[in-house]
C-alpha cells in the first residue's frame, strides 16, 4: 500500500512513486520446500524541485543490500545456536558456508550486545566455529525468547565460569548437555542452579506449564 515517505535528503514527505523494481529474495522453507519471494518494491521520488531524490520504500521484508528476507536471517541466526558447524547450517538453508560465516560474524560483532545481566533461564552449548584460533566456541542463549545472548571465544571451563560470575547473578535454570567442564563451571560460578540436561524436554515442560 502506498503511503507517505520522508525524503532521506531534504526530509520532506512524498507519495509520488518513481518506478517499481522486482527483487528475488531467498526465504525460509514453507512446508519443507525452499521458497523464493518476488518483491515488487516501490521507488519514490521527492516532489521538491530542488531535491528530486529517488529512494526505496520502507519495508518489513528485506533489509537494504540483502538477498535474503529478514525472517530468513532471523531463522539462520537461531539455527547457528543448534547447528553442528557452518557447513551443516549452510546445507539446511540452501546457501554457502561463507554466507553462514558472515552471519556468524555479524552476530558476534554487532548483533550481540554484551549482556550486563543474564535472564533467569539460559542455555549453554558448544559450537564448531573455527574462529579466533579456537576450533570450538561456547554460545549462551535465551531458550525462552529463542535468541542468542553471547558467543564466548572458546569452550574452556575457566572462560565460561568467569563469564557466568560476571553476569549470572539472576540465573536459576541452565539448559545444557552434561559436559563435565560445563557442569563444573556452572556449579562453581552460580552455586548450584537447576540444570536441565535436555533442551527439548525443557521446551516441552515450559509449554505444558504455560497452558495450565
Amino acid at each position: 500500500m502506498r503511503k507517505p515517505h520522508q525524503c532521506p535528503d531534504c526530509r520532506k514527505l512524498t507519495q509520488k512513486v518513481h518506478d517499481y523494481r522486482l527483487q528475488k529474495i531467498q526465504h525460509t522453507q514453507v512446508f519443507g520446500r525452499n521458497t523464493l519471494l518476488f518483491y515488487r518494491k516501490r521507488r519514490y521520488i521527492c516532489e521538491d524541485r530542488q531535491c528530486r531524490k529517488r529512494f526505496y520504500e520502507d519495508n518489513s521484508v528485506v533489509e537494504r543490500y540483502q538477498r535474503q528476507s529478514i525472517e530468513y536471517n532471523q531463522a539462520l541466526s537461531i539455527e547457528l545456536i543448534h547447528g553442528k558447524n557452518f557447513k551443516d547450517v549452510a546445507d539446511r538453508f540452501m546457501t554457502s558456508p561463507t554466507t553462514v560465516m558472515r552471519r556468524f560474524d555479524q552476530i558476534s560483532s554487532s548483533k550481540l550486545k554484551e549482556a550486563t545481566e543474564l535472564p533467569k533461564v539460559i542455555a549453554i552449548d558448544e559450537y564448531k566455529g573455527d574462529t579466533g584460533g579456537e576450533k570450538y566456541q561456547t554460545i549462551i542463549a535465551d531458550p525462552i525468547e529463542r535468541r542468542p545472548i553471547e558467543i564466548l571465544k572458546d569452550r574452556k571451563k575457566e572462560t565460561l565460569k568467569e563469564y557466568l560470575r560476571q553476569h549470572g547473578d539472576k540465573v536459576e535454570v541452565v539448559v545444557m548437555d552434561m559436559s563435565q567442564s560445563f557442569k563444573a563451571a556452572v556449579d562453581q560460578a552460580l552455586g548450584g542452579p537447576i540444570i536441565v540436561a535436555d533442551r527439548f524436554h525443557f521446551v516441552a515442560i515450559f509449554i505444558g506449564h504455560s497452558k495450565r
